[in-house]
């Protein structure tokens, strides 16, 4: 028994050996796929992100998703500048680990980039809440509880000067207050020095871009009376051009309506001899459809007539008829011919009384054309020379350079990258 007891307990131990061998071998790959995340997310290009975005994938999978794994996804969102994707990870990372004090470092920084501010300074009010009942027991928890009070500083600095004109001041007041409450009185002094080296910060690249417009002005009032007096040049030549072009298309007009009096001049007598001939052409047609009727009658009466006599009367008036109908058939005929003759003199004074008008039409189109380009040329200028009137509000590249550095989070406040990064590849070794 003693022997057999003895192998169960060598077995144990082997099977134990083997597993803390394959837990070894998990958490070394599970390390592994987090710095070869850093390592390819670290980079800008559009390649780097289609490959962190696969690694992160493959790492969180090897990891179980790791809160090391989850920070380093979020890292390397904020690293290649994809903010919105980099604040729902850290979200998700806080649904894990609510009181991690670089994730809410992280989104309460993010929120702030994103313009985001009531968001912000709720997540500021968290951080600071997780802040004061963080121990201070090491050198690490004491340097990250002083970066983490500079950062509150910078933010209500942000808040209250670069920021203010979208940010209830009431509210950011109570905050700051808040945050104070929380702090010691050396926290104190090092959140006030950093509210108010963003505060003095901001006052000086203000003023460097109020100067840089001052000294723009000048230029700008000569440029404008320039402008303006080309405008007016170019409005005496557009009154000009547009004068000409109107007598133009009222020529045409003059030139059509004359074409289109002459031709329905031509046209009328046509129009009347046509019908005096439509008139004749029916009353022969009727006259022979007479005729006609009386030949078929009479021509009926001599086939059933017994008598010779009788019947050849009825012959003779039957030639006789027949000579007269040759005659009408002859004149309708004549009447007919005269009569395509006349359509046919309408018809070409039909067509060229279309031609005429597109004639016409085409060269009041092409004027318009003219005239519309000159109406464009004009509300162009009625554009530059409002744009001229407007106040001196000149901005130059180098004050639009300095206005929007001193509207940017990222001129007072560096999110902690390169350090986070370094901290968290410490913690795999």
């Amino acid at each position: 028994m003693c022997g057999r007891g003895g192998k169960l307990l060598l077995a144990g131990a082997t099977i134990a050996w083997a597993w803390s061998l394959a837990a070894r071998a998990d958490e070394t790959a599970a390390h592994q796929a987090i710095i070869k995340l850093l390592d390819i997310g670290w980079s800008l290009s559009a390649q780097a992100r289609s490959a962190a975005d696969a690694q992160t994938q493959l790492t969180l999978q090897a990891t179980g998703r790791d809160r090391r794994a989850q920070a380093a996804a979020w890292l390397v969102l904020m690293q290649q500048r994809r903010f919105d994707d980099a604040l729902k990870r850290v979200a998700e990372h806080l649904g894990a680990d609510p009181d991690d004090l670089l994730a809410l470092h992280a989104q309460t920084w993010l929120h702030t980039i994103l313009k985001n501010y009531p968001a912000a300074m709720v997540s500021a009010d968290g951080l600071s809440r997780t802040l004061a009942e963080l121990p201070l027991d090491t050198e690490q928890q004491r340097a990250e509880h002083e970066e983490t009070v500079g950062f509150l500083g910078r933010l209500l600095g942000f808040l209250g000067g670069p920021a203010a004109e979208s940010v209830t001041q009431d509210e950011r007041k109570t905050l700051e207050r808040k945050l104070l409450a929380r702090l010691d009185a050396s926290r104190q002094a090092q959140f006030e020095e950093a509210r108010n080296g963003v505060l003095s910060r901001y006052i000086e690249l203000t003023g460097e871009s109020a100067d840089s417009r001052d000294r723009a002005v000048a230029a700008q009032q000569a440029e404008r009376e320039k402008t303006l007096a080309e405008l007016q040049t170019d409005r005496a030549q557009l009154e000009k051009q547009s004068q000409a072009i109107e007598e133009r298309r009222e020529k045409i007009q003059d030139e059509l309506r004359s074409e289109l009096d002459d031709i329905a001049k031509k046209d009328q007598p046509l129009g009347r001899e046509l019908s005096l001939l439509d008139a004749r052409a029916n009353l022969l047609s009727a006259d022979l459809a007479g005729y006609s009727s009386q030949i078929a009658r009479l021509q009926q009466l001599a086939a059933a007539e017994k008598g010779s006599a009788r019947r050849q009367q009825y012959l003779f008036e039957v030639e006789s008829l027949l000579l007269l109908t040759t005659r009408i058939d002859a004149d309708l005929y004549v009447v007919n011919r005269q009569a395509r003759g006349l359509q046919q003199q309408r018809a070409a004074l039909a067509a060229r009384q279309t031609q005429a008008r597109s004639a016409a039409a085409n060269q009041v189109q092409r004027l318009e054309r003219e005239l519309g380009d000159l109406a464009k040329r004009d509300r162009r200028n009625d554009g530059i020379e409002k744009r001229a009137a407007r106040p001196a509000a000149v901005t130059t590249s180098k004050s639009r350079s300095l206005a929007a550095q001193a509207s940017a989070l990222s001129t007072y406040d560096a999110f902690p990258l390169e350090a986070a990064k370094a901290r968290l590849l410490e913690s795999l070794r």
